[in-house]
């Protein structure tokens, strides 16, 4: 038999205790997706137990998305924990509107969230998370922050992070900070839906700058500066969403370049970062002009509701704190101490590993199923940005799409401004696994070789 469980090292019921082993021999590698496991019945004779333990042992495995059950062939380990979405708006199958991070059953979250939260509460118990908490962060979480970006951000110090509840509150709070109604801040041409909201919340004019395969162009950013004196600028260098374009270190120190010499303020969302851990961030280059967002959402995952801000210096990050603390209060402590323990014993590392090779696996099925098809991509990054022809009428394109139960996103969720560049976002990551992304692209690829029109019967 190819595998048994060590049910020992586990406490509670034993069909539990098996659950429980079978996460964690997945996690460690000693199983892997696809590996067909022992029938109920010789199982059960392995370790001496009832037929109906091993039943419903098997049936929690799958409850979890850790096991598939394949109808006259077996159990196999699952390629992911992600179960079906049960609130998907008729006549949709697949939603790769999202962009969220896939849940690859090597990144084993469901297990890894369990024995941190049980770590936590061994410590210190749950109640000690459950007050109120210092804004933006303790000491030790701060530093253990630190230490996480400086491989990226050499110059990150505990004394320059405020920790928030999200990206999106970084993005909210930095705006509330830096600009009052009526001013303007630069983005690129298409931008993050999320900034384009807390602009309009605020009252902020968003002006978008022309693009190119690497993202805002240096020459319209100046003259965009030259001509709208902003008050921030607000950039995402690396796998930028939507168009994937990610900056190369010359184009990056270009960008700086002006940002210094205009004496703007940089926003710099590196919420992508992580997934391409060699590209320095912008505030490598000018930390005195940059407030750099760095973020959990997009390799882990989102709902954690933890992200980093790296203020300019100490004053900034106190005037942040002071800011969050007036907005929200504090991020979510427990998540916090889940994330930081995640952080400091490199748990963290090897869950981003899991998700960024199997971005990078989704990627190749785009490859695949898309060839011959203009699009943009990164190697891991969890969307692509596809052009559309200017045959193609996009309201027609989604519309069709979702007919045919696939919902995307048009580039009108993006655009600051009537110049911006037509097209799809397509997330990868949104896929409950990879026989669901292919499926998905087979209709995407059909969709996008034939005119709308001509499909049509009148």
């Amino acid at each position: 038999m190819d595998w048994i469980p060590t049910v020992s090292e586990w406490q509670g019921p034993m069909f539990l205790r098996i659950v429980d082993a079978l996460a964690a021999d997945i996690a460690s590698g000693a199983l892997v997706r696809g590996q067909r496991l022992p029938t109920h019945r010789a199982l059960a004779t392995a370790l001496d137990i009832d037929l109906t333990t091993v039943t419903r042992a098997y049936g929690e495995a799958r409850r979890r998305g850790l096991l598939d059950a394949r109808v006259g062939q077996g159990t196999f380990v699952s390629e992911t924990t992600a179960r079906a979405a049960s609130d998907l708006p008729a006549p949709v199958n697949i939603d790769l509107s999202m962009n969220l991070p896939p849940q690859p059953v090597e990144a084993n979250l469901d297990l890894r969230i369990a024995q941190g939260l049980a770590t936590i509460r061994a410590d210190a118990g749950f109640s000690a998370y459950l007050g109120y908490a210092r804004p933006g962060g303790t000491s030790e979480e701060r530093e253990v922050a630190a230490s996480w970006l400086q491989p990226r951000v050499p110059q990150a110090s505990a004394d320059r992070i405020v920790i928030y509840p999200g990206s999106q509150a970084i993005i909210f709070n930095a705006l509330l900070a830096l600009t009052s109604p009526g001013d303007v801040v630069l983005t690129e041409a298409l931008t993050f839906p999320g900034v384009k909201a807390a602009a309009a919340r605020l009252d902020v004019r968003l002006v978008g700058v022309a693009m190119d395969a690497e993202g805002a162009r240096p020459d319209a950013l100046d003259e965009a500066c030259r001509k709208h004196r902003p008050k921030a600028v607000y950039l995402v260098p690396t796998q930028q969403n939507p168009t994937t374009a990610t900056m190369s270190a010359a184009r990056r120190k270009a960008i700086a370049d002006i940002i210094r010499k205009r004496g703007c303020i940089l926003i710099e969302d590196d919420v992508y970062g992580p997934l391409e851990p060699q590209v320095a961030p912008i505030a490598t280059l000018i930390p005195e002009h940059t407030w750099l967002a760095a973020s959990i959402a997009k390799c882990i995952a989102p709902a954690l509701r933890v992200a980093y801000l790296l203020a300019p210096d100490p004053a900034a990050e106190q005037r942040m704190r002071a800011g969050l603390q007036a907005t929200m209060q504090m991020p979510p402590s427990l998540m916090v101490a889940l994330v930081t323990q995640w952080l400091r014993s490199g748990i963290a590392g090897e869950i981003i590993r899991a998700i960024r090779n199997e971005a990078a696996a989704r990627q190749q099925l785009a490859t695949r199923f898309l060839k011959g098809v203009s699009y943009a991509a990164r190697p891991a990054s969890h969307h692509i940005w596809m052009p559309l022809p200017k045959h193609f009428d996009g309201t027609d394109l989604l519309s069709h799409l979702m007919r045919n139960g696939l919902a995307v996103v048009g580039e009108d969720a993006f655009s600051v401004g009537d110049a911006a560049p037509r097209g799809l976002r397509v997330s990868l990551g949104a896929a409950r696994n990879r026989a669901e992304l292919s499926q998905a692209l087979q209709v995407l690829s059909r969709a996008v070789r034939t005119p709308v029109g001509a499909t049509q019967i009148v």
